[in-house]
């Protein structure tokens, strides 16, 4: 009996070495998953951001009209969306023109004279370039 008792005792110790090469698997197949993860959550290395254009250079433009009979006199055109109340001109007390200063971006601009708020400029649009 002792050759039995032997035998089983052989036999279980070959068993839990089985079984132990299985759990290693198991524990190097988690192991193995874990970097490949981490790989796919690394972000990319940000990339600079394009140099932002520099804003267009506004250079002082003055506008001068001579309409002695008129109470209000404005500049209408291209640059402000052809508005008749938005550029006021004042007029100068000594001289008696009217006159407006304002900033613009280098460019052809086209514009008319409103006197009064209704009477444009006969004739064809000035044109002021910048």
């Amino acid at each position: 009996m002792t050759k039995t008792t032997a035998n089983k005792a052989a036999k279980a110790p070959a068993k839990k070495a089985a079984a132990k090469p299985a759990a290693e698997k198991k524990a190097c197949a988690k192991a193995c998953a874990k970097p490949a993860a981490k790989k796919a959550v690394e972000k990319a290395p940000a990339k600079k951001a394009a140099p932002k254009a520099a804003a267009p250079k506004k250079v002082a433009v003055e506008f001068v009209a001579d309409c002695p009979l008129a109470t209000t006199v404005s500049v209408a055109g291209t640059f402000n969306n052809w508005a008749v109340d938005k550029d006021m001109l004042k007029k100068d007390k000594k001289t008696g023109l009217w006159t407006a200063k304002m900033s613009l971006a280098a460019g052809d601009y086209e514009y008319k004279f409103v006197c009064d708020g209704k009477n444009w400029d006969a004739g064809d649009n000035k044109i002021k370039h910048v």
